[in-house]
């Protein structure tokens, strides 16, 4: 009788235990690090540089300002309001010194990400206006050439700790579990082969 349905089995079995493995043994080192750099990655741990936390009022506007050292290569930018409520709500225009528009926005989100690719080194400007009904308080991120970011190449960040395993484990359930019903399929398949067979010996 062949037995490529049961090995299949096992293989998917094996996929899908490595998984529940990496996955304990995640959470399990989370537990114990949530009130320090927590589980998830914060807003600005996704980000190289990060400016001072500012109130806006409402009706008022913020201009933070950033100064890029390279050009040629996408700028990330984030507004990230830290105290967000619903119904939140603020308007950012993007310009250089020179008065050059490089984006206007409006969002009611608490995290409002962008990019665009920097021209040449120079200074930009994000006026941030409050349009909502309360104050806020608010923060800019950026990242030049958001490939090369620390998140993705700090080996100690939050997100390749944390959330890189925990994707690997989740992918190799979803391969283990294909594996398992293939092999259930196939095994299926060679025991009413081998049945049918059996009749004519």
């Amino acid at each position: 009788m062949k037995k490529r349905g049961p090995i299949i089995i096992i293989g998917g079995a094996i996929l899908i235990a490595i998984a529940f493995v990496i996955s304990y043994s995640v959470m399990e080192r989370v537990g114990t690090s949530l009130g320090k750099n927590g589980f998830f990655p914060s807003p600005e741990s996704m980000f190289d540089e990060v400016s001072e936390k500012e109130v806006i009022s409402p009706g008022d506007a913020y201009t933070f300002s950033h100064t890029t050292s390279s050009s040629q290569v996408p700028l990330m930018w984030g507004l990230y309001i830290i105290d967000y409520k619903p119904y939140d709500q603020v308007a950012v225009n993007v310009t250089n010194i020179f008065g050059d528009k490089f984006g206007s926005y409006v969002d009611s989100e608490p995290i409002f990400i962008k990019s665009f690719t920097i021209p040449k080194v120079d200074t930009y400007s994000f006026s941030v206006q409050n349009i909502g009904n309360s104050s806020i308080t608010a923060e800019m991120m950026f990242t030049e050439n958001p490939e090369n970011s620390k998140t993705l190449t700090d080996p100690n960040s939050s997100f390749n700790q944390n959330i890189v395993p925990l994707a690997a484990a989740g992918f190799m359930i979803i391969f283990g579990i294909i594996a398992v019903i293939i092999g259930i399929i196939l095994g299926v398949m060679d025991w009413r082969k081998n049945r049918n067979q059996s009749r004519y010996i």
